[in-house]
């Protein structure tokens, strides 16, 4: 008896052997999975999603070598406000450790999945300019620029670049101290790429003075109020820009400063389909007022800069 008992304890003690391999592997695996992650973070394998591409394409030349970049809305043909994420899509964002989002209810998406990646750096356009539509600020509780009331369309600011690069120095540096530097030089370059598009915006400001514009979307709006451009009858490209037809009165209104002689010039975004908002760029052209494209997405195989260069040459040319 006493020798059977001694057998059923060795056989015990060999089949618990597996038992505790087989832990002591997923152990293994587990503090490996956590050391690679910690090592990518100290190596520089900073991932990078951006919801605009416009903002991917800042936050990569800020980045360099360090780490990669992906933009989730890169297409220019689709309507960003109709854009529903994939599943792909949320597993960049599981895998991001810095997220940039627009804000302001232009891409709730990626402000959602980056709520949800509690370890990721977030960024947000709209933070960053204290954004509040109607006097309510959605996202921070700071002062605001009055500027930017009601006006998602962060990118077309003067400074978005500027703004957003300085931003991400910090923010890439709180993952890599030691190469605070090497993200500055970057900031730097960059912004030095952008003297062009900086001495166009002077230009544009200089010939817009005085002048009045409308415009059937208020995409570009926050290009020519920084160039202290007046813009009339916003109600009509509010409407627009909300799915919604725009008014009677508005219809009225966007005519008469037409017919008396108040417009320079009408600024039309082509990505927008809605009946009125042809007809309204259509009476402009009738009646010999200028209208300026805008869109509100980057062309393809134009950079950020060669896109709102274009456009500010164009109504430059228009005022002129």
């Amino acid at each position: 008896t006493e020798e059977i008992d001694m057998k059923k304890q060795n056989r015990r003690w060999v089949l618990a052997i597996p038992a505790v391999a087989v832990v002591a592997m997923i152990g293994g695996v587990i503090y490996q999975a956590a050391t690679k992650n910690a090592t990518d973070r100290q190596s520089g394998k900073i991932k990078v999603v951006a919801s605009l591409d416009s903002y991917g394409e800042i936050a990569k030349a800020v980045l360099g070598n360090q780490g990669s970049v992906t933009s989730v809305m890169d297409d220019p043909d689709m309507d960003p406000h109709e854009f529903e994420p994939t599943t792909s899509d949320a597993k960049l964002y599981q895998q991001a450790n810095v997220i940039i989002s627009n804000g302001g209810g232009f891409d709730n998406w990626s402000l959602n999945f980056a709520k949800q990646n509690k370890d990721a750096k977030a960024v947000s356009l709209a933070k960053l300019y204290h954004y509040t539509d109607g006097g309510h600020d959605h996202e921070t509780d700071h002062d605001h620029d009055d500027d930017a009331i009601g006006n998602e369309h962060f990118w077309y600011k003067t400074d978005a670049a500027e703004r957003l690069s300085k931003q991400l120095v910090k923010t890439y540096a709180q993952l890599e101290p030691s190469k605070k530097a090497y993200f500055q030089a970057n900031a730097d370059k960059y912004m030095a790429s952008l003297t062009d598009l900086q001495a166009m915006q002077k230009q544009v400001k200089a010939d817009l003075k005085g002048k009045a514009v409308m415009a059937t979307e208020p995409v570009f709006d926050n290009t020519l109020i920084d160039l202290g451009a007046t813009v009339l009858n916003q109600s009509f490209s509010k409407a627009v820009d909300e799915h919604q037809d725009p008014t009677p009165a508005d219809i009225r209104a966007w005519n008469s400063a037409i017919d008396d002689g108040k417009v320079a010039v009408v600024i039309y975004n082509p990505q927008s389909t809605g009946k009125l908002a042809k007809q309204a760029m259509q009476y402009a052209k009738d009646h010999d007022v200028p209208v300026v494209q805008a869109t509100e997405t980057r062309p393809k195989g134009d950079t950020y800069a060669e896109w709102q260069y274009k456009q500010l040459k164009a109504l430059d040319e228009a005022l002129k």
